[in-house]
């Protein structure tokens, strides 16, 4: 675990009750999520809550129980410190601290474990290399689970999710909009559904009322599908009064993002559809549900230089790892919706 004080990094490490300098470790409970399990162990062993960044290393081990060897996994975790003071859980550990980076590497060399140093050194070579930018994709990421098929236990894993990454949001279908706010509740991760999803063939009045029933629901933010064929065919006045529509239903308690469906459009279509964004008040343009093609750095920067700064951009549909979440990034995009979360945010090294 880490943490900024006064511009300055430092890490947390414990004194163990063998004299030794260590990292906090533990075993994961019943149906725990490996990242709940690091979460939850560094809270109770030295009163410290975080978020995790991104895995460190998977380290396999042979241990010796109940009168044979087994294999075993201990996987390892870079958070960030959100809150808490140290209180350190005496019956297992006999202090922790946090240290800056040089007495993290001169501790570990004088009193830490090998296998702990290889760790250490990983996250402090991160930690100077991307410094406070470590956390700048999960700040952006909407945690997305719109498939027809998902369950709720399937989103109620998408919250723990973003609640271990401290992603922006999650988007769901708006049916579990309402389980979703009640998991969500108070944590800071925002609960965001769709809007004439996935087609946009709806009518502007569904579109508006539907935009109602979430916020009702309990929804903070509103992707919405924009109606593709009217701005194919140039009825941008009705494509604006729909927007506007969906714009006032939100009434300021909800943004909004509009998805333009991209790869059905041209360039020039892809323009028009923004600046209609714009004059409508939308907070956000976006561009796919990802049922017609993915996003692309193309379309993206289209976005980005019609809106300027007045408008977020979101890219979504097809972003699958860290290498493409931050090309659309680089290419304008100030949101990324994307169904594998977690996997966006481990680093190139990570297992």
């Amino acid at each position: 675990m880490y943490r900024y004080r006064d511009g300055v990094p430092e890490v947390l490490l414990i004194d163990d009750r063998f004299g030794h300098v260590a990292l906090p470790k533990g075993h994961a409970e019943p149906g725990e999520l490996l990242e709940e399990t690091a979460l939850r162990e560094v809270l109770e062993e030295t009163g410290m809550s975080g978020r995790v960044v991104t895995p460190l290393a998977t380290i396999s081990y042979r241990a010796h129980t109940d009168g044979e060897w087994v294999e075993k996994d201990a996987h390892y975790f870079l958070l960030e410190a959100k809150s808490g003071t140290i209180t350190p859980q005496e019956e297992e550990i006999q202090g922790a601290r946090f240290v800056t980076l040089e007495e993290a590497e001169a501790l570990m060399l004088e009193k830490g474990y090998d296998n702990n140093r290889e760790l250490v050194a990983r996250g402090i070579a991160l930690l100077r290399a991307k410094g406070e930018t470590l956390t700048r994709l999960a700040d952006c990421i909407d945690h997305t689970l719109l498939a027809p098929q998902a369950t709720p236990d399937e989103v109620d894993r998408l919250c723990r999710e973003a609640l271990c990454y401290g992603f922006k949001s999650v988007c769901v279908n708006p049916l579990y909009v309402r389980a979703c706010q009640q998991r969500l509740s108070g944590s800071g991760v925002e609960v965001c559904t769709v809007i004439g999803f996935p087609l946009g063939a709806t009518g502007l009045e569904n579109k508006a009322a539907e935009a109602r029933q979430a916020l009702l629901d309990g929804a903070t933010e509103l992707d919405m599908v924009v109606a593709i064929g009217l701005l194919k065919a140039g009825h941008t006045d009705a494509v604006l009064e729909e927007i506007r529509a969906v714009v006032e239903a939100a009434k300021g308690r909800a943004i909004v993002k509009v998805i333009l469906e991209t790869p059905l459009l041209s360039p020039e279509q892809q323009q028009v559809g923004a600046e209609l964004c714009k004059r409508a008040g939308a907070d956000f343009v976006k561009t796919c549900t990802g049922f017609a093609g993915g996003a692309t750095e193309e379309a993206v920067g289209i976005l980005r230089r019609t809106v300027g700064n007045e408008l977020g951009v979101k890219a979504s549909g097809g972003i699958r790892d860290r290498e493409t979440a931050m090309r659309m990034i680089a290419a304008g995009a100030s949101r990324i919706g994307a169904s594998a979360g977690p996997a966006l945010c481990r680093e190139p090294f990570a297992p």
